[in-house]
């Protein structure tokens, strides 16, 4: 009589091949979550990269147009462009540029900071309006219901900011102060439409003097993307700051801009 035998792993193999599979899937498993946080912060730099270079390519935009009147524009053409130095009391700047775009029309673009409606996280925003100094004809644009002018809320060009600094310069590279409207010194986000605070004759001249416009923007991850706390330290023509550290990167882009309707040639 033959016995017939069936063939098994033993224990031990059995042990050895669990071992493996763990050690296996481990491997996978953290590589997962290696590859992830790679590709999250490769899209956060991406984020960070894309916001930044678009809103200085609209900033810029807006600067071009600084001092535009048009040749039948029948009104007072005053104002061009003012920088308002630690906007609200904070290190932030504040840049208004106004233009014509049509001969009845006027727009005053004002950049500035401004804290997200949830958190403490400030975005760059970019409130546009129409014909501010004549009344009840001034519109905001960008609202719910323009006509009525419902839910106005200024755009938003860059979701993460930590800095905004405007420096103004003449046509020999020199620093200009004040650069303001004799009307509008002081910018206020609870009276956007009408005219407010003041400025000395000194700072209403200034506006012809400027050359070119200096835009630095810092720009923060959306996510926390070291791996250990780091400090940041920002560092312009205007502010020398070091920030708390944190895990979330940091990138400062920069721009120079030159005036071509408000220089003199």
């Amino acid at each position: 009589m033959k016995i017939k035998k069936n063939s098994a792993f033993t224990l031990i193999e059995t042990m050895i091949a669990l071992v493996i599979s763990v050690i296996a899937v481990g491997a996978i498993y953290y590589s997962y979550l290696f590859f992830k946080s790679s590709y999250q912060v490769i899209l956060d730099k991406a984020a960070m990269s894309d916001s930044g270079r678009v809103s200085l390519s609209v900033i810029s935009k807006d600067l071009r147009n600084a001092g535009y009147k048009d040749i039948n524009f029948s009104r007072a053409f005053d104002r061009k462009i003012e920088h308002v130095d630690r906007y609200n009391g904070k290190e932030f700047d504040s840049l208004v540029i106004w233009y014509n775009t049509s001969p009845n029309e006027r727009l005053r673009i004002r950049y500035f900071l401004k804290k997200h409606p949830t958190g403490s996280d400030m975005f760059l925003a970019r409130e546009v309006v129409e014909n501010p100094t004549t009344g009840s004809n001034a519109k905001l644009r960008h609202c719910e219901r323009y006509r009525t002018q419902k839910n106005c809320q200024p755009q938003n060009i860059v979701p993460f900011v930590t800095d905004f600094q405007i420096v103004l310069n003449d046509v020999n590279g020199d620093e200009i102060k004040p650069v303001c409207e004799k009307d509008i010194a002081s910018v206020s986000n609870t009276a956007p439409l009408g005219r407010r605070g003041s400025c000395s004759t000194a700072g209403d001249n200034n506006q012809e003097k400027v050359h070119t416009v200096e835009i630095y923007l810092t720009v923060r991850s959306p996510n926390p993307i070291n791996k250990t706390e780091k400090k940041y330290r920002i560092e312009n023509a205007n502010w020398d700051n070091t920030l708390p550290p944190d895990k979330y990167h940091r990138e400062t882009f920069y721009i120079s801009v030159y005036l071509r309707n408000i220089v003199k040639i």
